[in-house]
């Protein structure tokens, strides 16, 4: 936070960050999927046990709640991806000039200040 009172975007750090949480999101699906032969091995090796089939269960269900944190991680890469293009469209579109000091109304009276790959409000 600027001086404790406003927040600071860097709109290359956004990118890295959902570029990174994309990645190791794609990386999850293959990794849960090598869960199941040694579940399934050691649940064969107890035949009658009610124990192999919990083994089983409790593998898939494992697998099942990785699989969809790796898919809301994606999201959430996707999301950070999207609004670090949104901060450098709104640069581009806005020509550097903050919207308060470009002629519009702002009732809240923020200051912003730009700086190359930096959005300051404070």
């Amino acid at each position: 936070m600027a001086g404790g009172t406003g927040f600071t975007v860097r709109p290359n750090e956004l990118s890295a960050a959902g570029t990174n949480a994309q990645t190791v999101a794609g990386k999850v699906p293959e990794e849960t999927a090598r869960l199941a032969a040694p579940s399934d091995r050691a649940a064969a090796a107890l035949p009658g046990w009610q124990s192999g089939a919990a083994l089983h269960e409790c593998s898939a269900a494992w697998k099942a709640l990785l699989d969809g944190l790796a898919e809301d991680m994606r999201t959430a890469g996707g999301n950070l991806l999207a609004t670090a293009h949104n901060y450098r469209n709104s640069d581009r579109s806005m020509g550097g000039t903050p919207v308060a000091e470009g002629g519009g109304s702002d009732p809240f009276n923020t200051k912003v200040r730009h700086s190359p790959g930096v959005h300051a409000i404070d």
